[in-house]
């Protein structure tokens, strides 16, 4: 992994990061890892049906991978609760809402360190996860019980941890969804939703994002937003929003990721391939996308021929491989297979007494 013998083709593609909403990994995302480099891959459960064909899907990535010179992200969004990537053969955790209702700091923890052990070991290097938004009402679609609570005092309390937990088990955390999913009712998955209070956004919804950079969060997911003084771009694509709002406002220098740039209403708006620049432009180092047959390969190429044109600033490309290399680094993440075999019902049997324990806490 030495950034200075990389070629610019390898330096662009660690930005792209593809989301393999798929039953199968076809020639044209071999193609996409082989020989376009690209930086990483997200898993969804229709990738795997059991934790043995988790792993198997794992080793596969890694072993097209392998020839290349920067091993891959194997990513994923385990939150817990609703958003549980872990296929069927594993006990559901409860949401982070009824975590943290527990009050139980030695209950979440253990949580934490389950969530973490299990991700390692098929694997996965880095986790969507925590949320730290503040959710105003835990039934709301969007966030709600996907959020540690109402108040950013509990949200600090028990997100803050999450993230600390997988950075120890080698996992890199991305702390989600800044500047605050919570402060708006409209769900950013179908339509780009607006906030309108900033004083509200910044005493408390951007407090629990300011905490974790203080405790050296390695990555930060920017949400689709529009946000009020800031223009018709939302902050996924709005440069003067990510410099003012986060770079400049906390002094951040660790990895920008967009939020999935094919979500809900994004790409019918502002197009597939000009949302894609735009969040290149606007200073993201790692852009998240589904994979859809036939569209991505023809979009890295356009994409490419901007940038050896000179509409896309080669240095904006190097700062952002730059950051991406050093934090594989820092994380030792390698391509080396997975031989671990988890064992399934003791880890089940701790879910249902963690789970218990929670109900318990809370009076259920």
């Amino acid at each position: 992994m030495n950034f200075n013998k990389m070629t610019f083709e390898e330096k662009f593609g660690q930005m792209i990061m593809l989301g393999l909403d798929v039953y199968e990994i076809n020639d044209e995302i071999i193609k996409l890892i082989e020989k376009y480099k690209i930086g990483g891959v997200i898993l969804y459960k229709k990738n795997y049906t059991s934790i043995e064909t988790m792993i198997n899907v794992v080793n596969k990535l890694k072993k097209i991978n392998r020839k290349n010179k920067v091993p891959l992200f194997i990513a994923i969004d385990q939150e817990n609760g609703r958003v549980n990537r872990f296929p069927k053969d594993i006990t559901r955790i409860y949401s982070a809402y009824k975590q943290a209702q527990s009050k139980n700091l030695k209950l979440v923890k253990s949580v934490n360190e389950l969530t973490s052990y299990m991700l390692s070991a098929v694997g996965v290097n880095m986790n969507f996860a925590p949320v730290l938004d503040i959710t105003r009402d835990e039934k709301r679609k969007a966030i709600g019980n996907r959020s540690y609570g109402k108040k950013k005092e509990d949200v600090i309390k028990y997100g803050i941890p999450f993230m600390k937990c997988l950075q120890e088990n080698n996992i890199v955390s991305v702390v989600k969804h800044f500047p605050g999913h919570g402060i708006t009712n409209r769900d950013s998955h179908v339509s780009c939703p607006k906030i309108d209070n900033i004083k509200e956004l910044e005493e408390k919804d951007l407090v629990p994002f300011e905490y974790a950079i203080k405790n050296n969060t390695d990555a930060i997911m920017v949400g689709h937003f529009k946000v009020k003084g800031y223009g018709i771009f939302p902050a996924t694509l709005n440069k003067k929003f990510i410099n003012d709002m986060l770079i400049n406002k906390y002094s951040y220098k660790g990895l920008i990721v967009t939020d999935e740039i094919r979500m809900g209403l994004f790409t019918h708006i502002y197009g597939i391939k000009k949302s894609i620049v735009k969040s290149v432009l606007a200073g993201n180092d790692i852009i998240m996308i589904k994979y859809k047959k036939g569209d991505i390969l023809r979009i890295y190429k356009d994409l490419y021929n901007m940038i050896k044109n000179y509409e896309i600033d080669i240095e904006r490309i190097n700062d952002s491989a730059k950051k991406i290399v050093n934090i594989k680094k820092k994380y030792k993440i390698n391509d080396e297979e997975m031989n671990t075999k988890l064992e399934i019902e003791l880890i089940n049997k701790r879910i249902k007494k963690i789970n218990e324990l929670i109900d318990r806490e809370i009076g259920v």
